[in-house]
């Protein structure tokens, strides 16, 4: 392939991207009067955004300071796996019987209040925490309700906990969204340390796209530093279309002691995202789209192909294992999610996938 074809293929992804980009963003919507029969995910919220006036909660703009919440986010009685009902008009009254809606809004003034919730928490949730790290170009009330979203498709039991950090709602400024990656990785470390200080006996992270970057460098910066009582209680990672150099990747894995088990990551050969960010970068390909996972293996990590799922309504292929009907239905019958009891070959997951593909 020649020069000027490799760029006419790239801008080619890039439109897509902008396209995909061009709906109506989603918005946190308050309604107090929620139906009897919708469903109530309390997600808690650390988050190195600054605050922002009105529905958004939080901004694209960074700070230094983590700031702390809880959304009780009401799921409708009409939902259907993998999606996320947004009004459809945000500037109008919220309908809680078929869309997404929040019911409350709690805010924490500090760590310790906010690890007080935490604790009380733990005892409802078999002492295990979901921290869900989302990805590139996504909004806080994006990112929340897809916490909410995977928490209950999955059935999840598990304290739900989404670390925001300070993407922007622009994709153009995916050069930003990198950098910000790595000025979040303290914030998320010290989210880590506030859980471990609970009573969890395990937590578990699930990280999207250039989000999987972020949790990474962070699991190397706590093993780097010496932080035993995270590590301890790290009872595994999940990544999804994980947006890494796969170079960097297998350095951040040779620092990480010891790695989390298990270590679990959803790739797609034919991620529209991921092959745009390949062409950004100048790499041949990212993580999350690997064919060759030999390296993975020797590492311990597992990595499961999505590539032939099709029914998701992701026309990037670049969330299928949350947004497919087939994947998480599958996920639901498997610990993945819950109390990590499950067997460490992903073979056994990857056979599920496959069979569900025929």
């Amino acid at each position: 392939m020649n020069l000027s074809h490799m760029a006419l293929v790239g801008r080619g992804m890039i439109l897509a991207l902008l396209l995909a980009a061009c709906a109506d963003r989603g918005m946190i919507t308050v309604a107090k009067n929620t139906p009897p029969d919708a469903a109530i995910e309390n997600i808690f919220i650390a988050t190195t955004r600054q605050p922002a006036e009105g529905s958004l909660v939080f901004s694209s703009l960074r700070t230094s300071v983590l700031s702390f919440a809880r959304l009780d986010i009401s799921i409708p009685p009409t939902h259907q796996p993998g999606r996320i009902e947004w009004p459809e008009k945000p500037e109008k009254r919220t309908d809680p019987a078929t869309e997404f809606a929040t019911r409350e809004i709690v805010r924490y003034g500090s760590a310790q209040d906010f690890g007080a919730a935490l604790g009380t928490s733990a005892q409802k949730a078999q002492r295990e925490a979901i921290v869900y790290v989302h990805g590139f170009n996504i909004t806080f009330a994006e990112g929340t309700y897809r916490m909410a979203q995977l928490s209950h498709d999955l059935k999840s039991t598990s304290t739900a906990v989404h670390y925001s950090w300070p993407a922007t709602q622009n994709t153009l400024e995916y050069t930003r969204d990198r950098d910000s990656v790595l000025f979040a990785r303290d914030g998320l470390q010290s989210l880590l340390e506030i859980l471990a200080a609970q009573s969890y006996e395990r937590i578990v992270i699930v990280a999207h796209s250039i989000g999987s970057n972020l949790v990474v460098e962070t699991l190397r910066q706590i093993s780097l530093e010496g932080k035993k009582q995270v590590a301890r209680k790290l009872a595994g990672v999940v990544l999804i279309s994980p947006d890494i150099d796969t170079n960097l990747f297998e350095m951040q894995l040779s620092r990480i002691k010891p790695l989390p088990k298990p270590f679990v990551i959803f790739g797609d050969e034919a991620d529209l995202a991921l092959k745009a960010s390949a062409f950004l970068t100048g790499q041949s390909n990212r993580v999350g789209q690997l064919k060759d996972t030999e390296t993975l293996r020797r590492y311990g990590v597992q990595f499961v192909n999505v590539t032939d799922i099709d029914d998701s309504d992701d026309k990037l292929g670049h969330t299928v294992a949350i947004t497919s009907p087939t994947v998480l239905s599958i996920l639901q019958k498997l610990p993945v999610m819950g109390p990590l009891s499950y067997s460490e070959d992903g073979a056994v997951l990857q056979t599920l996938i496959d069979t569900a593909k025929r």
